[in-house]
């Protein structure tokens, strides 16, 4: 028994690998499409290529996990039926594709030989597209995984499946916790197909009608010099540079006199050497400020990049008093 799992390229049929065309041609070979919304579909059945598509699988299941181990189990079960079989994916098996590592583990529990045949990935083919190369500090995510916290405006930023407007609204709104309005993003549609196209907006204009949105709607943030909010990097970066001054702090009465007296009650532990007293009074300030955050954050009054920018000039303003450069 033996699944090949291909790669079908990010649209135009030139972009996939030799094999993986060989395979998709070869009528002797029962083959499983885990979807048909792909450009090259039109093409293979107008050349009444036979294929089924796991799109039903969709529509039934209740989340994408439930979807992703019902098309596992069933390619499984395929393979034993059919001895051989081609499992498709858009792209390139390990580029945002979830059924893949999957499928290879449930094939290694049942002894079944897995073969990868790779093709263009969708990041090769908006590369070009964009005509960047945006490969160092890149953070790549689909619009369904995407971990706003791991955003950093330093770094380029690609996500994909943006599917229609209103994800497009909803990550238009997270990333405004982020980047200022206008920023300039890049929306790429069909990258590598016929019908491609790069379209330069401003932030602002990310869910506006004009713009369409499909399954091949990828967006693309190009690394910024300045954020639009500070985060904890460059708070600690502020107070190491202060570090070297901190008695001058003291002196020239930047602390409230309640801060100071948790400082003199600190200091007296770290002489008698209780460390363990340290951190519960240190946690305790530390889960308080978290606390009243996200209280602020839950009444929309402000969010943590407010109180971390506020916080960062602050800082600015002491070392200004300090005369550090």
């Amino acid at each position: 028994m033996k699944i090949f799992i291909i790669g079908l390229g990010p649209g135009n049929i030139d972009l996939i690998s030799k094999k993986a065309y060989d395979l998709i041609f070869d009528s002797k070979v029962r083959k499983i499409f885990r979807t048909k919304q792909h450009e090259m579909i039109n093409e293979l059945e107008s050349k009444n290529i036979d294929f089924e598509s796991m799109d039903y699988l969709y529509d039934s299941s209740e989340n994408f996990e439930e979807v992703y181990g019902k098309i596992t189990d069933y390619v499984i079960e395929s393979v034993k039926k059919y001895d051989t079989i081609v499992y498709a994916v858009p792209g390139s098996p390990f580029v945002t594709e979830e059924t893949p590592k999957m499928i290879i583990e449930k094939s290694e529990i049942e002894k079944i030989d897995v073969e990868i045949i790779p093709s263009v990935s969708f990041i090769d083919s908006i590369i070009c597209s964009l005509k960047k190369d945006p490969t160092r500090n890149l953070y790549i995510s689909d619009y369904f995984n995407i971990d706003i916290t791991r955003i950093n405006p330093h770094d380029n930023i690609l996500i994909s499946q943006v599917y229609d407007r209103f994800k497009a609204s909803d990550l238009k709104i997270k990333l405004l916790e982020i980047y200022d309005d206008e920023q300039d993003i890049f929306i790429v549609n069909s990258s590598g197909g016929k019908e491609e196209k790069v379209e330069k907006v401003k932030l602002y204009e990310m869910d506006y009608g004009h713009i369409q949105y499909n399954h091949l709607t990828s967006i693309f943030i190009e690394s910024v010099k300045e954020k639009k909010f500070k985060d904890f990097y460059d708070l600690k970066k502020e107070f190491e540079e202060i570090s070297d001054n901190i008695d001058k702090i003291y002196d020239l009465d930047f602390l409230s006199i309640e801060d100071n007296e948790s400082i003199k009650i600190i200091s007296k532990f770290i002489k008698t050497e209780d460390y363990v007293k340290i951190e519960d009074i240190l946690s305790e300030k530390i889960v308080n400020i978290f606390l009243i955050i996200s209280l602020l954050e839950k009444s929309e009054i402000y969010s943590i990049g407010d109180i971390v920018n506020t916080a960062f000039y602050k800082l600015k303003n002491i070392k200004k008093r300090l005369k550090i450069e």
